[in-house]
C-alpha cells in the first residue's frame, strides 16, 4: 500500500499560527533557517498520527512538548485551539484526519485538555481513532519508514538483527553438514551446542577426579604391600581371647554389685525410718493438744463476731440506697406539684374575653360562655392532675420516715457489732500471748530416749557392717586393660582390612586407567562436533550477511565479527557505507543509508509512507527514495519557511 501526502494544515500548533503545505502526492523541500518552523511541521503531522512529536515525546505526562503556542515568557497562550489536519491518498482513496486540543476552563480556570479527533468529517472517539490509525500504520511500522535514523541509532542491534533475516528470507542450509544435521535430531543448532558443552563440561569434570583417586588408592596399596595376614590372624584371635576373658571378670564384679546395691538400698531405707521418728518425736503434739484446741475455738468466735459485723453494716448500706432513692423520688414529685400549680395559677389569672381580640367588637355572650367553661375544664383537669402527684408525695414521704427509723436501728446495730468484735479481738490478742508461751514450752521425749528409734538404729549399724568397700578400682583397672587390648584389636582388624583392600584396589586401578581413557576419547569426540558447529555457524553467517545485504543498493551489513579462536560473534549489527561504520558517517551519508533501509523495509512491509528528511541540506547526492519525500531543508537568512515541489534528479538551490 502506498501513502502520500495530499495536504497538510496547522492551526496554533507551536511556532506556527496558520500554515498549510500541498504536496499532492509529490516530493516537497521545505525551506528555512532554524527556528523557522521547518521541524514544527514534522512534529504537527506526528502529533495527528501518533500524538507525538520527532523526538518520540507526548502532549502529556512527566516528559512532554508544549504543542500550542508560547507567548514572549515562554508561556501557552490561553484560548486557543490547536488543530491539524491532513489529507492522505491510501492507494488511490482519500482520508482526512483531524485532530484539535481544546482548553477545559473550569470557573474561569484552566484544568487542562481534551482531544478530538475525526476521520473524513466523522469525529472519533480519541481511543477508536488511535485503533483505526493503528490498522492502517502500526506506529513500530511507521517509526522504521519514516525516521532515518530509527533502525540505525534509535532500536538495538539486538531488535535489527531480529529484522534483517525476515528481509533475506530462507538462505537455505550450508552443505557438507549432514553428519551435524543428523545430530540436532530437531534441535536448533545453539540448542544442540549447549547439551554438547554440558557434555564436555560433565566428562572433563568426572576425568580430573579420576587420577586424584588413583593416587589415592596407589597410597594405600603401597602401605600395605607384602602384609604377612597369616601372623596378623593369629595375633588378632589372641588378644579376642584376653578380651573376652576381661569381660568375664567384670561381670563377676558386677554380679557381686548387685547384691550390695540391695544392700545400700536397704541401709537408706533404715536411715529415712529413722529420721522420719525424730520427726516425730520432736513435732509430738499430745502434750498441748487442749491448748491448741483453745486457740482455735477463740479463733472461731472472733470469726463470727466479724462476720455479724459485716451483714450489719451490708443491711444499713442498702436501707440508705433505699432512702437516697425515695429521696429523689420525693425531690422529682415535689417538683412536678409546684409545675402544676404555676400552670393552675396562670390559667386562673386569664382575664375573661368579651371583646374578639381581632375586630375589637363585643364577643356574643353565646362565646363568652364557651370560653369561660372551657377555662373552668382546664383548672379541673389541673387539680385533678395535681391531686394524683400531692397523693404520690404524702406515700413516698410516709416511706422516707419509716426508711429513716430503719436506718437508726440498723446503724445501732453496726455500733453494737463492731464493738462486741472489738472486745473479741482484745481477748484473743491477750489470751494467745499467753497460750502459745505454753505451747512453746511444750516438752518431747529425746531420740536417745526412745525404744523405736534404738531398734532402727542398731539396725542401720549391722547393714553398714555388711556392705563393705566398693568395686570402683577393681571396674577401673579392668576397663583400662580391655580398652588397651581393643585398641591393639582395632590396628590388627585395620591391617588385615587395608591388606584386603589392596587386592581390589589393584583391579580398581585398571578399571580407572580404562574410563580416564574412554573419557579422553568422548572430550576428543565433543570438541570435534563443537568444531563442526563453529564451522557450520560460520558459514550460515555468511550465508545470512550475503543475502541480507544482497537486498540493499548501498548499505552493507555487519552482522559477524571473527574471534581469535577463528569462532564467529554474531552479537552486533551495523550498517556500513564503503566500508565507514554508521557510528563514523557523516550526517549525509547517514541520510543516503536511512533512505536506502527505509526503501527495503517498505518494500518488505509493502506499505510506502511520506518520509520526512531533516538536514537535507548536507545531502550532496540526489535521493533514491521509493516513497514520497518531504526535505527539510536549512537555509541561513530565511525566516519564513517556504515549500516548493522538487523535481525528479535536480538539486536543490
Amino acid at each position: 500500500m502506498k501513502i502520500e501526502l495530499i495536504n497538510l494544515k496547522l492551526e496554533n500548533f507551536k511556532r506556527l499560527k496558520s500554515y498549510e503545505i500541498k504536496p499532492d502526492g509529490e516530493n516537497i523541500i521545505i525551506k528555512g533557517q532554524n527556528k523557522a518552523g521547518k521541524t514544527t511541521v514534522f512534529d504537527a503531522w506526528l502529533w495527528l498520527l501518533f500524538g507525538k512529536n520527532s523526538e518520540g515525546k507526548t502532549d502529556s505526562g512527566k516528559s512532554k512538548f508544549e504543542v500550542g503556542r508560547l507567548d514572549g515568557n515562554n508561556q501557552p497562550i490561553k484560548g486557543l485551539v490547536v488543530a491539524v489536519e491532513a489529507k492522505l491518498d491510501f492507494d488511490g482513496t482519500v482520508h482526512v484526519f483531524r485532530k484539535e486540543r481544546h482548553e477545559k476552563v473550569v470557573r474561569h480556570q484552566l484544568r487542562g485538555y481534551e482531544t478530538l479527533c475525526w476521520i473524513d468529517e466523522v469525529p472519533k472517539g480519541v481511543n477508536d481513532y488511535s485503533d483505526y490509525i493503528a490498522d492502517l500504520i502500526p506506529e513500530d511500522v511507521f517509526k522504521l519508514l519514516t525516521d532515518l535514523y530509527h533502525f540505525n541509532s534509535k532500536m538495538s542491534w539486538a531488535e535489527r538483527r531480529a529484522i534483517l533475516p525476515d528481509i533475506a528470507g530462507e538462505i537455505g542450509t550450508p552443505k557438507g553438514f549432514d553428519a551435524l544435521l543428523g545430530d540436532l535430531n530437531g534441535r536448533e543448532v545453539d540448542e544442540y551446542k549447549k547439551v554438547l558443552a554440558e557434555q564436555k563440561k560433565r566428562h572433563e569434570k568426572e576425568r580430573s577426579e579420576i587420577n586424584p583417586r588413583i593416587d589415592e588408592i596407589q597410597r594405600n596399596l603401597d602401605e600395605y604391600a607384602g602384609t604377612d595376614t597369616a601372623e596378623l590372624e593369629k595375633q588378632r584371635d589372641a588378644i579376642k581371647a584376653e578380651i573376652k576373658h576381661l569381660d568375664e571378670d567384670r561381670q563377676k564384679v558386677a554380679d557381686q554389685e548387685t547384691s550390695r546395691q540391695k544392700k545400700l538400698e536397704r541401709l537408706s531405707s533404715l536411715k529415712a525410718d529413722r529420721i522420719e521418728r525424730e520427726a516425730f518425736l520432736k513435732n509430738d503434739p499430745s502434750g498441748i493438744k487442749h491448748l491448741l484446741n483453745e486457740k482455735m475455738e477463740i479463733e472461731s468466735e472472733v470469726g463470727g463476731k466479724r462476720l455479724a459485723a459485716r451483714m450489719a453494716q451490708n443491711a444499713l448500706d442498702t436501707k440508705q440506697v433505699d432512702l437516697k432513692s425515695k429521696a429523689v423520688e420525693f425531690d422529682q414529685l415535689s417538683a412536678s406539684l409546684e409545675t402544676v400549680r404555676t400552670e393552675y395559677g396562670q390559667v386562673e389569672k386569664l382575664p375573661s374575653e368579651t371583646v374578639c381580640y381581632a375586630c375589637k367588637q363585643p364577643l356574643l355572650a353565646g362565646k363568652v360562655e364557651e370560653m369561660k367553661k372551657s377555662r373552668q375544664a382546664k383548672l379541673a383537669a389541673i387539680t385533678q392532675r395535681g391531686d394524683k402527684i400531692y397523693t404520690q408525695v404524702k406515700k413516698v414521704k410516709n416511706a422516707i420516715a419509716a426508711l429513716e427509723d430503719e436506718c437508726k436501728d440498723l446503724s445501732e446495730a453496726v455500733t453494737k457489732a463492731q464493738a462486741e468484735l472489738s472486745e473479741a479481738e482484745a481477748f484473743r490478742a491477750k489470751r494467745f500471748v499467753e497460750l502459745d508461751v505454753d505451747i512453746a514450752a511444750n516438752k518431747t521425749t529425746p531420740p536417745e530416749q526412745d525404744g523405736v528409734w534404738q531398734a532402727i538404729d542398731v539396725k542401720i549399724k549391722e547393714a553398714e557392717a555388711e556392705i563393705g568397700d566398693p568395686p570402683s578400682e577393681r571396674y577401673v583397672a579392668i576397663d583400662a586393660a580391655r580398652s588397651a587390648k581393643v585398641g591393639e584389636k582395632a590396628k590388627l582388624d585395620k591391617a588385615l582390612a587395608g591388606a584386603d583392600q589392596a587386592e581390589k584396589n589393584k583391579t580398581r586401578i585398571k578399571e580407572l586407567e580404562a574410563q580416564e581413557k574412554e573419557l579422553a576419547q568422548k572430550i576428543a569426540s565433543v570438541d570435534k562436533q563443537l568444531a563442526d558447529i563453529e564451522q557450520f555457524k560460520t558459514a550460515q553467517g555468511r550465508m545470512l550477511e550475503d543475502a541480507v545485504n544482497d537486498k540493499f543498493k548501498y548499505v552493507e551489513f555487519k552482522l559477524f565479527e571473527r574471534q581469535l579462536n577463528d569462532s564467529l560473534d554474531n552479537r552486533r549489527c551495523e550498517a556500513t557505507l564503503n566500508g565507514t561504520p554508521y557510528s563514523g558517517m557523516s550526517c549525509g551519508e547517514r541520510i543516503i543509508v536511512g533512505v536506502d533501509i527505509i526503501n527495503v523495509l517498505s518494500a518488505h512491509y509493502d506499505l510506502s509512507v511520506p518520509l520526512f528528511i531533516d538536514n537535507a541540506e548536507s545531502l550532496t547526492l540526489p535521493l533514491e527514495a521509493t516513497s514520497q519525500t518531504i526535505e527539510l531543508y536549512a537555509r541561513r537568512g530565511q525566516k519564513e519557511i517556504s515549500v516548493e515541489v522538487k523535481e525528479a534528479g535536480k538539486a536543490v538551490a
